[in-house]
């Protein structure tokens, strides 16, 4: 019977275990294009977001499980090809959920490559929990004096199922890959 109960409330953890894995490039993510020259990372783009999983985890009486939520998704900026996962988790510590609302959480890094050399990728997102509305960030500095910051908002529709025992609450969500325009800003580096 105790196997039956730890399976049980293992099975969140190997659930996020698992969507996180998809979101951080277990799979392969593909890059959707190559740019010919920067000039093409500057143009006005799109963020498409996909395989968005959501797990919230609530325990009662096991005080060495965390309550959590995690978000999982691949990201996907039009301009530049690059696809990365991402992956956003709060814990309740001492029964205060940490207050993310101005936090930004780190995506898997890429390199872009242009003219036969690397620039570094660096993609994070943000996520108003309530709401569901999501924010994804992406900035690279393409040789110049200069960097491209890309930004994007969207709300996501989940479809959720709910499950509880007498140990825990489980809220599992999906939602819908989504496409949104993303903004354009050109940042001094300061070279």
């Amino acid at each position: 019977m105790m196997g039956f109960y730890l399976s049980y409330l293992l099975a969140p953890f190997l659930l996020a275990g698992v969507i996180a894995a998809q979101a951080h490039g277990t799979h392969v993510l593909a890059r959707t294009q190559q740019p010919s020259s920067c000039a093409d990372t500057y143009t006005p783009t799109t963020f498409a977001v996909k395989g968005v999983a959501y797990v919230k985890l609530l325990t009662w009486h096991f005080t060495t499980v965390p309550n959590s939520t995690q978000l999982a998704f691949e990201v996907v900026n039009a301009a530049n090809g690059i696809s990365t996962g991402c992956s956003l988790q709060n814990v309740e510590i001492d029964g205060q959920w940490g207050d993310d609302t101005k936090y930004w959480y780190s995506c898997d890094d890429r390199n872009l490559t242009v003219d036969e050399k690397e620039y570094l990728v660096k993609t994070s997102a943000h996520i108003i929990w309530d709401d569901w509305k999501l924010t994804v960030n992406q900035t690279w500095d393409c040789g110049g004096e200069s960097a491209v910051r890309h930004i994007s908002s969207a709300t996501l529709a989940p479809t959720c199922q709910e499950y509880q025992s007498d140990f825990q609450y489980v809220n599992d969500c999906q939602a819908p890959d989504l496409e949104a325009a993303a903004t354009t800003q050109e940042l001094d580096t300061g070279y």
